[in-house]
């Protein structure tokens, strides 16, 4: 066989191979509000869009790297998910596999994690890994969707915003007066 034959096949193959994990991936989104001040509520969920064909999932997170940061209050999984699915399930997570093949007709949430934010927590960023894999595909959380902590703005600064607002209603005012009103 022609080198040029060999390198395209290869080539072919080493595309394949790195597409495949992609389109699994995307049967599997992540939701919800992973954003906010220190003391408000935040939630991740997982969802399977309409078309996806589960064999198994592992919903298993490393809670311990956002100890002190978020505070766990609860992880609820839905009727769907557990139909038919055989495995363990925790107030933390799940893993389960299907007998037969289950298929969703349409988008899904499957499961949701509840968290509060610390009154302390730093803010930025809070690296939390959900331990999502499908079949054996890791699912993992766009930077997009992952938790972060708001900065709470200072009160000089929340002073300002509002004298700033007034002044432009005041300028808008005297604009509908007209000049000499």
């Amino acid at each position: 066989m022609p080198l040029t034959h060999r390198l395209a096949r290869r080539l072919a193959a080493a595309v394949l191979a790195a597409t495949l994990p992609l389109a699994a991936q995307a049967d599997l989104f992540y939701g919800g509000n992973t954003k906010g001040l220190p003391g408000e509520l935040v939630e991740l969920s997982v969802h399977a869009r309409s078309g996806t064909v589960l064999e198994a999932i592992d919903m298993v997170p490393e809670l311990d790297a956002v100890a002190g940061v978020l505070e766990f209050l609860g992880f609820d999984t839905t009727p769907t998910l557990l139909e038919d699915g055989s495995g363990l399930c925790s107030t933390t997570g799940c893993a389960l596999s299907y007998a037969e093949s289950k298929s969703f007709a349409e988008d899904e949430m499957l499961a949701r994690w509840r968290f509060r934010i610390a009154a302390n927590a730093p803010v930025g960023p809070v690296p939390f890994d959900p331990g999502v894999v499908f079949g054996e595909i890791p699912v993992a959380l766009p930077a997009s969707m992952g938790f972060e902590v708001l900065a709470i703005p200072e009160p000089a600064t929340m002073w300002m915003l509002g004298a700033g607002g007034l002044l432009v209603a005041g300028v808008a005012a005297r604009r509908r007066r007209g000049p000499g009103a």
